[in-house]
């Protein structure tokens, strides 16, 4: 599996973001954080022609147990969501949990790591169809 996980969608950014919004509780994670990057860099003066916004996500049970067995992966959490155009097609994209997590622990966490990352997948496909 390649380290960043990106569909397409023949959706809206809108209706992506409102379908990801239902599917994230219903996966058993919770919206932490939404940032529109887009309005935030017109804020700085800076123009993004494309769409884009972050979700940053959590499941508080999976997090403590990452936590409790290595402190450091606190630099990689919460899961983040990306919700943006490209050349005007709607993408949803992520980082791939397995893979990096991997690298940057010695720890073999796949037990807890996995089901993280396909619920994440789950999450990205209810969000695009």
């Amino acid at each position: 599996m390649p380290d960043l996980i990106i569909k397409d969608s023949q959706l809206s950014v809108e209706e992506v973001i409102e379908k990801l919004k239902e599917a994230v509780p219903n996966n058993k994670f919770g919206i932490l954080h939404s940032y529109d990057i887009k309005q935030t860099l017109a804020g700085k003066g800076q123009v993004l022609a494309e769409e884009c916004h972050v979700f940053e996500i959590c499941n508080p049970v999976v997090a403590k147990n990452i936590l409790e067995k290595d402190m450091n992966l606190a630099s990689v959490l919460p899961c983040r969501i990306s919700v943006y155009t490209m050349d005007g097609a709607t993408k949803v994209g992520m980082a791939s949990p397995t893979k990096h997590i991997a690298q940057l622990t010695d720890l073999d966490l796949s037990l807890i790591i996995d089901p993280v990352e396909q619920a994440l997948i789950n999450i990205v496909d209810q969000s695009i169809a």
